[in-house]
Order: structure tokens, then C-alpha cells, then sequence
């Protein structure tokens, strides 16, 4: 099966990404999440990218350390975990030290 691409958070962060047929799936809370993460067979996935708010670092970390989950900065949390995520990922890629 092809590598599918999802995008999951909150509507008015991913609802764009409809437009370009790209599968979105709206979720509100880390629960929701965890429910439709659970739904999903990891294997037909290429990539998640997933927003801030519904993130949790110790239950989806798992799939970022798979590189089949990206997290992305979102319209409404203020809490740039994203960016934080991505910025660690990077120092680890390039083999720069932690300030």
C-alpha cells in the first residue's frame, strides 16, 4: 500500500491542507489523538505531521523517533513545542551540542 501523509489537529491549523486532498483528521485533545494513533496501522504511513497542542512528547515520541511523526507549530498554542522538537532535531542531525 502506498505511504499515506495525515495531518492531525485542530481544524482551523490543518483544515487547509484539505484542500489539497492531503487526509486530515481533526482532533482536539492528546486523548483524541491517542485514539485515532491507535486506529492506525503505523506501517501505511509515510508521515504524520501532527500540531502542538495535540502532542504529548511521552506517549507519541515513539513515532518521532521513527521519523514517521513531525511536529508543527500551530494557529492557536502559544506553547512552540514544534518548534522546540524540530530545533532539537536538527542540533542531533548536525551533531551540534545543547545550549
Amino acid at each position: 500500500m502506498e505511504n499515506r501523509i495525515i495531518f492531525i489537529g485542530d481544524k482551523l491549523t490543518i483544515e487547509f491542507f484539505s484542500a489539497f486532498n492531503i487526509e486530515t483528521i481533526f482532533s482536539n485533545s492528546v486523548e483524541e489523538t491517542e485514539k485515532i494513533l491507535n486506529q492506525i496501522n503505523i506501517n501505511e504511513i509515510g508521515c504524520i505531521f501532527i500540531t502542538e497542542e495535540v502532542f504529548d512528547e511521552k506517549k507519541f515520541m515513539k513515532y518521532v523517533n521513527l521519523k514517521k511523526m513531525v511536529v508543527i507549530p500551530s494557529l492557536k498554542s502559544r506553547e512552540k513545542k514544534g518548534i522546540k522538537i524540530i530545533n532539537e532535531l536538527i542540533k542531533k542531525a548536525t551533531g551540534l551540542k545543547g545550549e
